[in-house]
């Protein structure tokens, strides 16, 4: 087998074909193209509707270095799975969601699958995954189904399947759990706080909530508590829990010290997608309050509040407080989300220069890792029109 590390180091420096290159045949051919070379199948599982597809298309298989790796790895192709050959190949290899990305084996089995809009970096990371037989779902699957039940092919598998959004991971990741004769070494802490189920009532996410300080010590705390926030959520969700103190009630059930902020951030997620003005300004009041008595770190949370201020007012207060908590995660974290957000921010304030610098490295950014530019490039064009 090649060295998929050695394959991804050459891939993101080669000066070759420029982009994938589908070839354009039946399935029947392309499984005798397959044997001729030696070579799995990639095929694009789309539709005509799909953005994720349109933009996948667009953006990353476009990419010099996704281009070469797979034109170099793989027979690509590209299905419609609404017409022709594509309508009895969605039923046989079960591609009900878009774009589903397949590896066939010549023999015309599933190799691996991956679903989805990603970034070119992860797109080459699930391709080279499909070339690992100890990562492919379907090697992971025929073992299993043959009785294999070693504690690795449960882990791998189980991981796979999640990745894949696949299949059934919790339950394979819990048979691996129950191998185990200690759920709180670093590894399985790590794998639990993965795959933890969104139940409050289910076996592992009460070991991790029991267990999160020592979890804390092998996994990043944000992570650990964003899975028993996950639980919380869908239990708010599922029994339909509406009443402030009920939601704050249940949050500091699980977080006792956190209780109250987490409840905030979960009152805030809701009023985003609010359409009504007064709804819209108990989100402003309540986001500066917020951040006012618990100092915001997170840099996703802080672009967010960011990006739903410029959605939600023009008024310069309220924009400067958006700045300031772009400028705050460009300290935490120097990246694409942070400069863009800076960038359409100072294009409401009418600060020319310092925008488009801000857009500019956005940009750098984002082409680095596969991301889409498309609205920074808007945002640059109005930035330099600016007096």
């Amino acid at each position: 087998m090649k060295t998929i590390p050695l394959l991804l180091g050459l891939c993101l420096s080669c000066t070759l074909p420029a982009q994938i290159s589908f070839t354009d045949a039946s399935w029947e051919n392309l499984l005798a193209q397959a044997k001729a070379q030696d070579k799995p199948i990639f095929v694009d599982a789309y539709t005509q509707w799909c953005s994720p597809c349109k933009w996948m298309a667009a953006h990353i298989f476009t990419r010099e270095d996704v281009g070469h790796f797979f034109n170099e790895n793989f027979i690509n192709a590209k299905l419609d799975m609404e017409h022709g050959e594509g309508i009895l190949f969605a039923r046989a290899y079960e591609a009900g969601r878009y774009p589903t990305y397949l590896f066939i084996s010549p023999e015309g089995d599933m190799l691996h699958r991956g679903l989805g809009r990603m970034s070119a970096l992860d797109f080459l990371a699930l391709a080279a995954a499909a070339l690992d037989s100890t990562r492919q779902i379907g090697v992971l699957q025929q073992k299993y189904d043959a009785g294999g039940r070693s504690p690795s092919l449960l882990k791998n598998y189980a991981l796979s399947l999640q990745a894949a959004q696949y299949g059934q991971p919790e339950a394979i990741a819990m048979e691996y759990l129950q191998s185990q004769p200690d759920w709180a070494t670093a590894d399985n802490l790590a794998f639990l706080t993965q795959l933890c189920p969104g139940q409050m009532e289910h076996p592992v996410y009460q070991f991790l909530e029991k267990n999160r300080q020592e979890a804390y010590q092998h996994v990043a705390p944000a992570k650990v508590d964003e899975a028993l926030k996950a639980g919380i959520r869908a239990k708010l969700y599922a029994e339909k829990i509406n009443q402030p103190d009920s939601i704050l009630m249940l949050f500091q059930s699980v977080f006792p010290d956190k209780g109250e902020q987490y409840a905030i951030e979960y009152e805030l997620q809701q009023l985003r997608r609010s359409q009504d003005p007064e709804q819209r300004q108990r989100y402003i009041e309540l986001a500066r309050a917020f951040d006012n008595q618990y100092h915001i770190t997170d840099p996703a949370l802080l672009n967010t509040m960011g990006w739903t201020f410029l959605t939600f007012t023009k008024e310069i207060p309220q924009l400067e407080k958006a700045r300031e908590w772009g400028e705050r995660a460009q300290e935490i974290s120097d990246d694409f989300a942070a400069h863009n957000l800076l960038a359409a921010l100072c294009l409401q304030l009418g600060d020319k220069n310092t925008g488009i610098a801000h857009a500019e490295k956005a940009i750098k950014m984002a082409e680095n890792i596969g991301l889409d530019t498309a609205i920074t490039l808007s945002i640059l064009e109005d930035l330099r029109k600016l007096e």
